[in-house]
């Protein structure tokens, strides 16, 4: 497991030698540095480079953000600069799972449909994965918990502030005049979505494993978050964070040592979810293809389906539906206005299956929600706070993805929060005793087998 960087302190007595001062110097400019990039990077992640320009769609939207972009590289950079002579397990800082992901999403470049624009969105999604997992490693847990809660408790104020201060806080039009969004409240957050996701981490992070701030204190933020989040009108993170806040109470009293028990319980509740599910199918589907349901969704995940029948095992690249110009499938599909003004698909797990097919839906439905769920579940010594706390932004993260899209998606907010559960988790099952070590020994075996044969 990485060690958080250690302050070096100045011993009661005794002189200091040159090497030792060096040493110490080092470690305090990586500390600093550590800090800094970690409070730029949040900011970046919930605000952007564009506080005061009203989010839509542009045709030359596949070029990206080159502000937003120059930023993120000048965070990696810095990272590596402050660590002198970075050992291996500084550089190769991704977990293994997470890394054949990216590698996965690199390889299906290949297949793209416009492979430059994808080849440049994997590069800087897997720089920010690098970036998150080195920062959280070099920081700690403790520090990081802390930086972003008074991250989260800045933007709030600041968001506050634009609404009943300047004209930019409310959305005025977007899409056109007949825009849905007008009126609704993002702060100095480019879009409502957005701010209502930042609004509903703030309530998590102030409402489990909290130990910074006095109670009176979380409850002001609690609240001053979730009237935020209401005048957003961001249904999406509503029904999000009430799933999230309810798995991470029911998650309390859990213990690790009678996880056998609670996984007979969790098989019971997901038999009957489907059994349910399978009832009402006819009428789910008629509702998911009827085109005004879930503001316009339905008109959208049909023609993703049809879109994965045909491309099943491939999809068109990674990030190679959306946002590239004419050559962009859905112009094949549809004409509508899907075409014209839609940015993604509004669901995550779709979007991954019409870019990087079936086999890298389900390599990321493992890698970043079932296996850090399953190393959250087994180790024994996590205390139950944070446990509480980290299972609630995965849940809320997968389930935001059931109507938005982010999953992978390089440096939206809510794919770095649950970048950021992620790491804390390995950081934290790490170093706790229970079953995931010899699970986790068992899939490398696996792994490392097809080569071993090779060899032969």
């Amino acid at each position: 497991m990485a060690t958080a960087i250690n302050v070096a302190r100045r011993p009661a007595s005794g002189p200091i030698t040159p090497q030792q001062r060096a040493t110490r110097l080092r470690t305090r400019r990586r500390y600093a540095i550590a800090n800094a990039c970690f409070v730029v990077f949040l900011a970046l992640v919930l605000v952007g480079t564009s506080a005061f320009q009203e989010w839509a769609f542009s045709g030359a939207i596949g070029q990206g953000d080159a502000a937003n972009q120059v930023l993120h590289v000048v965070i990696f950079v810095m990272l590596l600069a402050g660590s002198g002579m970075p050992s291996k397990r500084q550089l190769f800082c991704i977990p293994l799972g997470l890394a054949l992901l990216l590698a996965y999403c690199f390889f299906s470049v290949s297949w793209a449909i416009a492979p430059f624009i994808s080849f440049r969105r994997i590069s800087l999604t897997a720089l920010v994965v690098w970036v998150t997992f080195r920062q959280i490693n070099d920081l700690g847990t403790e520090r990081a918990l802390k930086l972003i809660r008074y991250v989260l408790i800045a933007v709030l104020i600041v968001n506050y502030l634009m609404v009943f201060l300047t004209p930019y806080g409310v959305h005025s039009e977007v899409f056109g005049e007949e825009s849905s969004v007008v009126g609704d409240w993002r702060g100095i957050i480019p879009h409502k979505n957005v701010a209502g996701a930042a609004c509903a981490f703030t309530v998590l992070f102030f409402t489990f494993d909290n130990r910074q701030f006095p109670r009176i204190v979380s409850a002001l933020v609690i609240a001053a978050a979730a009237i935020f989040l209401y005048y957003t009108h961001s249904s999406t993170s509503e029904l999000s964070l009430v799933l999230a806040l309810a798995m991470g109470f029911a998650i309390r009293p859990y213990d690790a040592s009678h996880r056998f028990a609670v996984g007979i319980c969790l098989a019971m509740v997901v038999g009957l979810a489907l059994q349910i599910l399978f009832v009402n199918l006819t009428a789910l589907s008629d509702f998911v293809n009827d085109p005004g349901a879930l503001t316009g969704r339905g008109a959208i995940w049909p023609l993703l389906f049809e879109y994965a029948r045909e491309h099943l095992w491939t999809g068109a690249g990674f990030s190679s539906f959306w946002q590239i110009g004419p050559d962009s499938p859905i112009w094949t599909l549809t004409s509508g206005w899907v075409a014209v003004y839609a940015a993604h698909g509004h669901n995550g797990f779709l979007d991954l299956l019409v870019t990087i097919g079936l086999p890298g839906l389900l390599l990321a439905i493992v890698v970043m929600i079932v296996w850090p769920l399953l190393r959250l579940l087994l180790s024994q010594s996590i205390g139950k706070p944070r446990r509480s706390l980290l299972v609630a932004i995965i849940i809320f993260c997968a389930g935001h993805n059931l109507a938005e899209s982010t999953l992978l998606n390089t440096a939206s907010l809510v794919e770095v929060f649950l970048l950021i559960a992620i790491a804390i988790t390995y950081r934290e099952s790490d170093a706790s005793p229970g079953a995931h070590h010899a699970l986790r020994g068992r899939m490398t075996r696996l792994l490392r087998r097809p080569a071993r044969l090779s060899r032969r």
